[in-house]
């Protein structure tokens, strides 16, 4: 029905509505008739485990807390951001093993770093991951121009409203650059790890909010990159 509903005039906001759920249909389809045909059948396998799921507890009191998201080791509350009708990335195994790194990723507190060629969707992937999981992502494109103040800021921002940062071709920035930040990546992950709720970043008392994420893309080999410093690595 929606095949043949999406071929005839409709306003954009419901074509758009219509190819998102058709999207999502065919991969929930993918993923139904793989688990079938490796004939799964325990909740502690692996292939189970690999893919994302949603949980809602209607039990639960706190209504943020209703909704909850796992994959493999990685909890996390449905963030309940309002991201509007937008484009709805195709699911491929190479998203879902995308999925699959980030998420434990932010389970254990650390970022997420996406390379590689122009146009292979690395800041798309995270922009659909955070749409998935409900979260606001922010996209700063890298260049010459960033400093460490700007940086800072940024971070700063990104603390306080838990939103998501993802830095575009973030190698770049200068070396010395890259060495400044790197510091206040780890300050913010060291607080993360710590379930602390203000840090001290840029010589300010900052509130920490525990669903902010950082993550960066790269372009390795293009001419004028820095190679990233050891500690940021």
């Amino acid at each position: 029905m929606l095949a043949d509903r999406v071929l005839t005039d409709l306003q954009k906001d419901i074509r758009q509505k219509y190819e998102q759920l058709i999207t999502d249909l065919v991969h929930q389809r993918e993923v139904t008739q793989q688990l079938i045909n490796q004939e799964i059948q325990s909740m502690s396998d692996f292939a189970w485990l690999y893919h994302m799921r949603f949980y809602f507890n209607h039990k639960q009191k706190n209504a943020l807390e209703q909704l909850q998201i796992k994959v493999a080791n990685g909890n996390f509350f449905y963030g309940f951001e309002y991201l509007g009708v937008g484009e709805k990335l195709v699911h491929t195994p190479l998203t879902d093993r995308c999925y699959l790194t980030l998420t434990q990723a932010l389970h254990w507190r650390l970022g997420g770093s996406p390379f590689g060629p122009a146009g292979t969707g690395k800041t798309e992937s995270v922009k659909a991951l955070g749409s998935q999981i409900g979260r606001y992502v922010l996209v700063f494109n890298c260049d010459e121009t960033f400093d460490g103040n700007a940086m800072g800021r940024i971070f700063v921002g990104l603390c306080q409203v838990g939103a998501w940062g993802c830095f575009d071709e973030f190698n770049r920035l200068e070396e010395r650059m890259l060495s400044a930040v790197s510091q206040q990546i780890l300050i913010i992950q060291m607080g993360l790890k710590a379930n602390s709720k203000r840090i001290d970043i840029m010589g300010r008392d900052v509130r920490l909010d525990s669903a902010m994420g950082v993550f960066i893309t790269m372009n390795p080999n293009y001419a004028g990159r820095s190679n990233l410093p050891d500690n940021l690595k």
